[in-house]
């Protein structure tokens, strides 16, 4: 053998053992015990809307590793599933513990990334973190989805396979585990329209937040519309988004309907009574020419009603009913004094109409073919008059329809309202006194009492609204303290203001414009209670001075019904036991005179018994001599 081939040998030699010596460091792999594959319910609810929630079901991987590195895997597949659905099962990463997942790459640095997700028939690999022998765990959320964050879009039964793997040693003890979803369709995805709500808007407009009263005229139109109707319909979830659906629109009664974009709300032209409306777009109400009620519907296509509105067109003025509002007036102009109130010859309420008020004395009341504070209310057909007073006295008031003053003077009002009476009253000039009523002569103790102060001329009618001085400083007083709001006795100071808005005060009450009222509360004692005022200066009554510082009572009664009752009561008790002793000294000389006749009966019997006895023994006697006498005449013989 030559030198050159044992160098050779010797090079061959020393490489197969340079090559064992590299493959003997290879990391030697422990074996991998108590292998578990678990889940948290075998039966799972999902919802076409959700993926990954925090009511998941979950499955645990966990093993004992004998060494570093040592690794399981679990797969997740699906078994069955709806015939037309794409989705399939994921893992997403909830914790884990002494464990890395998939590479020895993330092992060695630690790369643990909860919600990480291990797609569908991917396997996620558990490897030990540690260095060394350790519990390894890891669990998982399983969920459906078409892709890792899209829910399932169809429903039905599905079930999932999860399978376990050894990657170090392929032993394996855990088993496969089995999940069934029932995926459900999520209702806030359902596209059927359930409810609807609707805003009701006057004329061509959009934008109400609350339903509007419509009050329109019948004169037909197709392309000016009475109202317009918004309508936003929902799911059974009370989704909006999701729905799609149309909803069918009906009208009963007068009107017809249109719609269209909320852009073309100046070009939608009426259609007909009964319309399919699509999603998104307004209904406009048009008239037709008839009054009355038009009722709108608004229904799903399943029949369902979702909601209703009405408009209320009306025909030409046939009835105008005048009210008043002020009681008395002042010399001035008094707004919204009176009132009118138009209706067609149907009776309904008629938006718009002008109308114009006439004072049948223009001396009192100067108002002549006035017009209103403002046209007819669109919504409640009112119409508000102010009115002139010129001087005290009363006036009729007559609202009606004209084309011109000049109408009204030579043929009247063509329709008209029934006259209404107004009064003008004085003003300070005329105060002769001053009128303090309370609203009962009697009361219970504590009990609410409201005292009335009303200014009036010489000939008892109240004064125009004003400020009045109607007392003297003292004010009204009482015979003792009122249990009051204000926790004392009321005193009213010397300038009174008579106006319909009473000052603020807790203790007064708003009344008509002629008159204050005041609220108190009465002490808590029976018996006679009194009020007492002393009316203002000179000055103060320039209709009749005479009035002028006068003092004045009024008494009133404070009684407890329940008190009369008792004492009413107590009598009745008294006489019944007076009734009861009577009977009783009654009975008790009944008893004496059984008593004595009993004794006297007991002396008789005595004195008898005594007779009876005498004469017993007079008989015994009789009865011994005989019966001597009968021995005697024995032995003779």
């Amino acid at each position: 053998m030559s030198t050159k081939t044992t160098f050779k040998r010797i090079a061959l030699v020393a490489v197969a053992a340079l090559g064992l010596g590299v493959l003997s460091v290879a990391p030697s792999s422990a074996a991998v015990n108590s292998d578990l594959l678990s889940v948290s319910a075998a039966t799972a609810a999902q919802t076409t809307a959700e993926t990954a929630t925090a009511t998941s079901v979950t499955t645990t991987l966990a093993f004992l590793a004998g060494a570093q590195y040592d690794s399981m895997s679990v797969t997740a597949s699906l078994v069955s599933g709806p015939a037309t659905s794409v989705a399939l099962p994921f893992l997403a990463l909830v914790e884990t513990a002494s464990a890395g997942i998939d590479t020895i790459t993330a092992v060695a640095s630690g790369g643990n990334v909860a919600g990480a997700v291990t797609n569908p028939n991917n396997a996620s690999k558990v490897s030990n973190l540690t260095n060394g022998a350790a519990q390894v765990s890891a669990k998982y959320k399983v969920y459906l989805g078409t892709d890792s964050r899209t829910a399932p879009t169809v429903a039905g039964t599905y079930v999932v396979k999860l399978t376990p793997a050894n990657v170090s040693t392929g032993s394996l003890n855990g088993t496969a585990q089995t999940i069934t979803f029932t995926v459900t369709k999520d209702a806030g995805l359902d596209t059927v329209v359930s409810s609807a709500t609707s805003i009701l808007n006057t004329g061509e407009t959009n934008t109400a937040t609350t339903d509007a009263t419509v009050l329109a005229s019948k004169t037909a139109s197709n392309s000016v519309a009475a109202a317009t109707l918004v309508i936003t319909t929902a799911n059974a979830a009370g989704n909006e988004t999701n729905v799609a659906e149309s909803v069918t629109v009906t009208i009963t009664g007068a009107g017809v309907l249109g719609s269209g974009s909320v852009a073309n709300i100046a070009t939608i032209t009426s259609v007909g009574r009964s319309i399919v409306v699509k999603k998104g777009d307004i209904v406009e109400v048009f008239p037709d020419g008839t009054a009355g009620v038009g009722t709108i519907t608004i229904s799903s296509l399943a029949g369902k009603v979702l909601a209703t509105e009405s408009v209320t067109f009306y025909g030409d003025v046939a009835v105008i009913v005048a009210s008043v509002n002020t009681t008395v007036l002042g010399v001035k102009s008094n707004a919204k004094a009176i009132s009118a109130v138009a209706y067609d010859a149907s009776g309904y309420l008629v938006g718009g109409a002008v109308l114009k008020a006439t004072s049948a004395d223009t001396t009192i009341v100067s108002n002549s073919y006035s017009a209103a504070t403002g046209n007819t209310s669109a919504t409640t057909g009112s119409t508000d008059f102010d009115l002139t007073g010129v001087k005290a006295g009363t006036a009729k008031i007559t609202v009606g329809l004209a084309t011109s003053a000049a109408d009204v003077t030579t043929t009247g009002y063509a329709i008209k309202s029934d006259a209404v009476t107004v009064t003008v009253g004085g003003g300070a000039t005329e105060q002769a006194d001053v009128i303090v009523g309370l609203d009962k002569q009697s009361y219970a103790p504590g009990s609410a009492a409201f005292i009335t102060i009303t200014p009036v001329d010489k000939a008892g009618k109240a004064l125009a609204p004003g400020t009045y001085t109607v007392f003297a400083s003292t004010g009204i007083t009482t015979s003792s303290p009122l249990d009051s709001i204000t926790a004392g006795s009321l005193v009213f100071t010397d300038v009174t203001t008579i106006t319909k808005a009473v000052a603020a005060t807790t203790d007064n009450i708003a009344t008509p414009s002629n008159s204050v009222v005041y609220r108190v509360y009465l002490p808590k004692v029976e018996g006679d209670f009194t009020f007492s005022y002393k009316t203002a200066a000179i000055g103060s009554y320039p209709g009749n001075v005479a009035n002028a510082g006068l003092t004045r009572t009024i008494t009133v009664n404070l009684s407890n019904p329940g008190s009369q009752a008792a004492v009413d009561a107590a009598v009745e008790a008294t006489d019944a036991a007076n009734a009861a002793t009577d009977a009783a000294l009654a009975a008790a000389d009944a008893a004496d005179a059984a008593t004595a006749a009993a004794e006297d009966a007991s002396a008789a019997v005595a004195t008898l018994a005594k007779s009876v006895n005498t004469a017993l023994g007079n008989l015994k006697k009789q009865i011994t001599a005989l019966t001597a006498l009968v021995n005697k005449l024995l032995k003779k013989k």
